[in-house]
């Protein structure tokens, strides 16, 4: 029911992008970029997708820090997740929210432009939001983006154990993020840790290393699946040797 919600959501907001009446994504850019019209982001976009698809092979990388420059290095992705975020709708984590009381704690661990937060704080404007990203272009748009609203915290996580949480959360999403990190089996514990009794995860883990996916998470993976399956409950869960993109659902036990 909650995933029909979604897509009947998202089925209306793309009828209405095609009308030219979802621009709410393009106003925040425009106001960001100081004036940025519709013509002059497609010009950006463009460029600065062909830029990207280079970014990676331009110069080594062989350490974490040189892994987690490659996000700094250009401002491409904030054009890319306002864009491919536009249409998004989260019912299925509204209700999650809904059902953890009037206010609460979330968190968006790997958040970029916080296209999750951005829908979910007018609805829930009780709710404390935490939002965790290196230190890039896309937490900078996040921070402005959020900067009127002092329900909403941005953290960095440091290098290597280094890792920001310092309070519990209701619900935590980690949604395209253990596929780019050296140490997925580190980041999740540290989730867990921060997760309150009874709270829920919603994370993902592509499995398709190269590149950007790197190799350390990826011989990670089956091993941070299985401390998933065996410290939380499996609403939806993560698969071992599953090639598939599905965003899995965990509930931490209520001790």
């Amino acid at each position: 029911m909650r995933r029909r919600r979604d897509l009947l959501c998202r089925r209306r907001l793309q009828l209405l992008d095609r009308l030219g009446w979802n621009r709410g994504w393009l106003r925040e850019l425009s106001e960001y970029y100081r004036g940025l019209a519709i013509q002059e982001f497609w010009v950006r976009y463009t460029l600065g997708r062909m830029d990207a698809a280079t970014l990676w092979e331009r110069k080594p990388r062989s350490t974490e820090a040189d892994y987690r420059s490659f996000y700094a290095e250009t401002d491409y992705f904030v054009l890319r997740q306002m864009y491919y975020h536009r249409n998004d709708c989260y019912h299925g984590l509204a209700r999650m929210l809904r059902r953890a009381g009037r206010a609460g704690d979330f968190c968006e661990y790997g958040c970029g432009v916080a296209p999750i937060t951005a829908w979910l704080r007018p609805r829930f404007p009780a709710w404390r939001y935490t939002l965790v990203d290196l230190p890039t272009p896309m937490l900078e748009f996040a921070r402005w983006r959020f900067r009127a609203f002092s329900n909403v915290e941005l953290r960095e996580p440091g290098l290597g154990a280094d890792l920001p949480l310092r309070r519990a959360y209701d619900v935590i999403t980690c949604l395209d993020v253990l596929e780019h990190v050296v140490n997925p089996l580190q980041v999740v514990r540290h989730v867990v840790e921060h997760l309150k009794p009874g709270g829920t995860l919603h994370v993902n883990f592509i499995q398709a290393p190269g590149g950007e996916n790197l190799v350390e998470a990826a011989a990670q993976r089956a091993d941070t699946i299985a401390f998933l399956d065996e410290t939380l409950g499996a609403v939806a869960p993560l698969r071992v040797g599953v090639h598939d993109e599905v965003n899995a659902q965990y509930v931490k036990p209520r001790r």
